[in-house]
């Protein structure tokens, strides 16, 4: 099964996207993101800045908001900063960078990672996701009585659900233990699996639950 990544639109002058495209065994989707700049196997999303962007983000009060954004809209969310902050253009202490940073980790509790250069960013997020993807697998190795093939099938079902990555599916089967508890699951239920905040078991709920159009039965 292919890794998913997508990208929004507007990353295209980055290059990165393009980067992406060229690896095998990568399905690589560019849309318009509600939040960030990449969203990995449905449930890593990614905001990326680069260095003067991420300064500029501060001086202009809206990194917060970003992040917040991104939070609501992922289970997991990771800031990526491209470059060295503490070497731009804009004057700006030290210490609000590092503020700025801390808040992201502690208050927000958003992972960092540091890329010096594009390649190195897109490098990031295929190891992301191929790490994202290889755990997926470990937590939902199946036992002896139970197929690979069935397994493989049943985590393919539920990555069909909007929000359910190859991680949070694994994560539901091992959880449930069925396809037909995961379904039934209440949003009460679904918020005890981890990765899966209120918002998202929303949609997850909403979604199985929803009305084939037309049906009146």
């Amino acid at each position: 099964m292919p890794i998913s990544i997508q990208a929004d639109y507007r990353e295209n002058p980055s290059g990165i996207p393009e980067l992406l495209a060229g690896n095998t065994g990568v399905l690589l989707l560019v849309s318009s993101l509600p939040a960030g700049d990449y969203i990995i196997n449905g449930t890593i999303g990614v905001e990326r800045k680069s260095a003067e962007d991420f300064v500029q983000s501060i001086i202009a009060n809206r990194l917060f908001d970003q992040i917040a954004r991104l939070k609501r809209s992922v289970p997991r969310p990771l800031l990526i900063v491209e470059g060295n902050p503490y070497n731009t253009a804009h004057k700006i202490e030290d210490c609000a960078i590092r503020g700025a940073l801390l808040s992201v980790l502690i208050s927000w509790q958003v992972p960092v990672i540091f890329s010096k250069s594009r390649e190195n960013t897109a490098a990031l997020l295929l190891m992301a996701a191929r790490q994202d993807h290889t755990a997926s697998l470990q937590i939902a190795a199946p036992k002896n009585y139970r197929s690979k093939r069935l397994v493989r099938r049943q985590l393919f079902f539920l990555q069909g659900i909007p929000g359910v990555g190859p991680l949070l599916a694994a994560r539901l089967l091992k959880k449930f233990g069925t396809l037909k508890a995961v379904i039934n699951a209440t949003e009460e239920e679904l918020k005890q699996v981890e990765g899966i905040g209120g918002n998202n078991a929303k949609k997850i709920s909403g979604f199985v639950s929803a009305q084939f159009p037309g049906n009146t039965g």
